[in-house]
C-alpha cells in the first residue's frame, strides 16, 4: 500500500508536469535587489535575464512623521514592496501588488526544471510592463520579439546563453527594454512560461502552480491565531530577502534589499544583523541560514575579529566589531536542526572572536569590557554597539575615546560577552572539546562575577554601565541615561532574585519602558526619547529580542506572555496593513519606520513564537505561556523533527505534537 501510494503521487505530480529538474547551474528566484515581485533567471553564474512587473508610479506609500509620531508627508519610496510567499526552494511565489492605475494584481509563478510558469490575475484586464533592462555589473543581455513572446541571448565565454518568455497572449510593446503584455482578471488569467531550453506548454500552467502552491503549504511553518500568522509572516520576509551577487557567486540573506544599496553586489551583510537572519531562517530554510552564517563568518581578520560590515558601499570593516550574538544565534539554530558539522565548522572562529573581545576591547587589563574601534573614532565605536547613536553613550559629558576604547565599561557588552561564553560552553561540549567548554563555563562566571562587582547600581536597582576608575582608585560615575541594554545582565544570568525583581520593575514602569508598543530603546523619562529618531526612543527588532531572553529567564508567565503579546501586535499592526516588516518602529504611535523592509523587525515574531514553545539549552521543548490568544502552529521545526503546536486563551496547557 505505501508503494502504491507513492507511486500514485509521483504519477500525479508528473501528469502535472511538476517533476521536471533543475540544471545545477541554472537559478531562478526573485534574486535580483531592485525586483523583489519578479524573476532572475541565472545560467552558469555568467549571465542572467529579469523580468520586473513594472509598478509605475504606485510604489507602496510611506507615511512620514514628525517628532510627535504625527503624519505629516507621504513619499513613495523606491525599492519597498509586500512580501508576499516564498517556499524557501522557490518551488512556490505568490506576490500581491498595486500597479499604477490602483489595480490589484495578484502574481503566482512555480518552478519547473529550467523554467518558471506563471499566472496573473487582475481586478479588471489591463496591461502591465515588464522591466526587461536589470542585470548585474560586467553583464549584458538582449532581447527581441518573437510572434509568440521574446527571445533573451547574452555571450558569454562559454557562448551564447538563450532564453524565452512566452504568454497566451502577445505582446501589445516591445522597445527591447520592456515587454507589455495584457493581464486578463479571474475569468481569463494570463499565463506565461520562461526559462532556459525546452518550456512547459502553456496549458500545463495551471496544474503546475497549483500543485506547487499545494506541497509548499503541506509543510509551510505557520500559525492560525486572530493576530495573523507571525511565523509565516518571519519566513516570507527571510526568504524574500534573498539576493544574488556575481562577483563572488553568492546567494544570501542581506539585512535588507534597498539598505544603502547602490547596485546588484551590495547586498549588506552587517555582523549582529546576519545572525539574527541565520537564526530566523532555520526555522524554514535551513540551507540559506547557514549560507548566512557562513557569510558573516568568513573572512574575519587576522587577530579574530569579525568585522561589522562587509559586503556593502562602505566597504568591510578593519576595526570594528559589533555585539556578539553569534554563538547563541548559531546554538539556538542547532538545537531547531541539528548539524554536528556546521558547529565544528563554525565554533573556531567563534571562538577566536569572543578571545578578541576581551584581549582589544579590555582597555584596563580587568575583563571588564569596552566598545571601541582601531581606529580611535568615536563613531566608530558608537557603530560597534550596535546602537548607533543611543544617548546611552553618545552626548554624554565624559565619554570619549581613550585609545582604541571608550573611557566606559559597557553592562551590555559584559553581558552578551558572558552569554556568548555560555553558548561557546555548549558548543564545545556538543563537538567533544571538553576542555574548552568548561573553561568557556568559567569565563561566563566569572565575567557575572565581575558584573554583579562592578555594575549594579544599588541606588537604581538596575545594571549600569560605569566609567573607567578615577585616578585616586575611587569607582567611577555611573552612566544612567537607562536603555533595554541595561536589562542584558538577565540574560548571561548575573542578576539574583532580588535584583531580576527590581529590574523588572523598571521594565514594567509605564513612566520608563512600558506601554502599548515596547521595547523603547530609551526611558520614557529621558528628554531625548521624545525626538523618536532612531535609537533614541524608537523600538528595534534585536534589543526587544534580546531583552526577551531576560525576560523568559526571570520573569513570570504572565508578564512573558503580555510582552510577546506587545510584541506580536507591533509586528503584525504594519505587516498586515502594508507588508512592512520595519527596521525599527515609532514607540509613540506604533507605526513603521525608517527602512520598511528590514529583515530583523520579524525577531518581534520570533518572541511570539517562542513565548508558545521553546528549545531550553540542553534541547528540552519548553511549553510556554504564548501571547494572550489561542494559537496553532503547524510544521515548527524542533530538534530536526515538525512539530503542531496549540494553545488555547485562558488554560495554562500547551499541546506540541510531532508531525508525521
Amino acid at each position: 500500500m505505501r508503494f502504491r501510494k507513492i507511486f500514485m503521487v509521483a504519477a500525479m505530480a508528473c501528469i502535472c508536469g511538476h517533476v521536471m529538474a533543475q540544471d545545477a547551474d541554472v537559478r531562478i528566484g526573485n534574486f535580483y535587489y531592485s525586483a523583489p515581485n519578479g524573476i532572475a533567471f541565472i545560467k552558469s553564474d555568467a549571465a542572467a535575464f529579469v523580468i520586473d512587473p513594472d509598478l509605475g508610479a504606485n510604489r507602496h506609500t510611506a507615511v512620514l512623521f514628525d517628532d510627535k509620531g504625527e503624519g505629516f508627508a507621504q513619499a513613495h519610496l523606491a525599492n519597498d514592496y509586500n512580501a508576499g510567499i516564498v517556499a524557501p526552494d522557490d518551488s512556490y511565489h505568490r506576490v500581491v501588488f498595486e500597479v499604477s492605475n490602483n489595480e490589484i494584481v495578484e502574481f503566482e509563478w512555480a518552478k519547473t526544471g529550467n523554467a518558471a510558469v506563471g499566472r496573473m490575475i487582475a481586478g479588471k484586464p489591463q496591461e502591465l510592463v515588464f522591466n526587461l533592462s536589470k542585470n548585474w555589473p560586467g553583464w549584458e543581455s538582449r532581447y527581441e520579439l518573437e510572434a509568440d513572446g521574446i527571445k533573451g541571448t547574452a555571450k558569454t565565454a562559454g557562448g551564447d546563453v538563450e532564453w524565452r518568455m512566452k504568454a497566451n497572449s502577445s505582446p501589445v510593446a516591445f522597445d527591447g527594454k520592456s515587454v507589455t503584455f495584457k493581464i486578463g482578471d479571474g475569468f481569463a488569467p494570463t499565463r506565461f512560461v520562461a526559462g532556459f531550453g525546452t518550456l512547459p506548454s502553456l496549458d500545463k500552467v495551471d496544474g503546475i502552480i497549483d500543485q506547487a502552491r499545494s506541497d509548499y503549504e503541506a509543510r509551510r511553518p505557520k500559525a492560525i491565531a486572530p493576530s495573523g500568522d507571525i511565523v509565516g509572516a518571519m519566513t516570507n520576509n527571510l526568504n524574500n530577502t534573498r539576493i544574488y551577487s556575481n562577483h563572488d557567486k553568492l546567494l544570501f540573506i542581506p539585512v535588507s534589499r534597498s539598505f544603502g544599496v547602490k547596485h546588484a553586489n551590495q547586498g549588506p551583510i552587517f555582523c549582529w544583523d546576519s545572525f539574527f537572519n541565520g537564526l530566523m531562517a532555520t526555522y524554514d530554510n535551513p540551507e540559506m541560514a547557514r549560507a548566512t552564517f557562513r557569510a558573516v563568518l568568513s573572512n574575519p581578520m587576522p587577530n579574530g575579529m569579525i568585522g561589522c560590515v562587509k559586503h556593502w558601499s562602505m566597504g568591510p570593516s578593519t576595526g570594528n566589531s559589533q555585539p556578539p550574538v553569534g554563538s547563541m544565534c548559531i546554538w539556538r539554530a542547532h538545537l531547531l536542526r541539528p548539524d554536528m558539522d556546521f558547529l565544528r565548522e563554525a565554533y573556531p572562529t567563534l571562538k577566536a572572536w569572543n578571545a578578541w573581545w576581551m584581549k582589544y576591547r579590555n582597555a584596563r587589563k580587568d575583563s571588564l569590557l569596552q566598545w571601541g574601534s582601531e581606529d580611535g573614532d568615536f563613531q566608530n565605536a558608537m557603530y560597534e554597539t550596535g546602537w548607533d547613536d543611543t544617548p546611552h553613550f553618545a552626548g554624554v559629558e565624559g565619554v570619549k575615546m581613550v585609545g582604541t576604547t571608550m573611557n566606559v565599561y559597557a553592562v551590555d557588552l559584559c553581558a552578551l560577552w558572558a552569554m556568548d561564553a555560555h553558548y561557546l560552553s555548549l558548543i564545545a561540549e556538543a563537538i567533544g572539546e571538553k576542555e574548552a567548554a568548561a573553561q568557556h563555563r568559567c569565563d561566563a562566571e566569572a565575567m557575572n562575577r565581575r558584573i554583579n562587582e562592578k555594575l549594579w547600581n544599588e541606588e537604581l536597582g538596575i545594571y549600569c554601565s560605569r566609567f573607567f576608575d578615577n585616578e585616586d582608585g575611587t569607582p567611577g560615575a555611573f552612566l544612567t541615561k537607562l536603555a533595554p541594554l541595561n536589562f542584558y545582565p538577565l540574560i548571561s544570568g548575573a542578576a539574583n532574585k532580588e535584583q531580576a525583581r527590581r529590574m523588572l520593575q523598571i521594565m514594567t514602569d509605564p513612566e520608563q519602558f512600558w506601554g502599548e508598543w515596547i521595547m523603547p530603546t530609551l526611558s520614557r523619562k529621558e528628554p531625548e526619547y521624545h525626538r523618536q529618531r532612531y535609537w533614541s526612543g524608537n523600538i528595534w527588532g534585536p534589543e526587544t529580542y534580546l531583552t526577551w531572553l531576560g525576560v523568559k529567564r526571570y520573569a513570570s508567565g504572565e508578564l512573558k506572555a503580555e510582552y510577546a503579546q506587545k510584541c506580536v501586535h507591533l509586528f503584525m499592526n504594519n505587516w498586515l496593513g502594508a507588508g512592512y516588516c520595519g527596521e525599527n518602529y515609532f514607540t509613540l504611535n506604533g507605526r513603521v519606520c525608517s527602512n520598511l523592509n528590514y529583515t530583523w523587525g520579524a525577531l518581534l515574531c520570533l518572541v511570539g513564537i517562542e513565548s508558545v514553545v521553546d528549545l531550553a539549552d540542553d534541547g528540552r521543548i519548553v511549553k510556554g505561556p504564548g501571547y494572550n490568544e489561542s494559537v496553532r502552529m503547524e510544521n515548527i521545526i524542533l530538534d530536526g523533527k515538525p512539530h503542531s503546536v496549540s494553545v488555547d486563551y485562558g488554560k495554562p496547557k500547551v499541546a506540541v505534537k510531532e508531525q508525521n
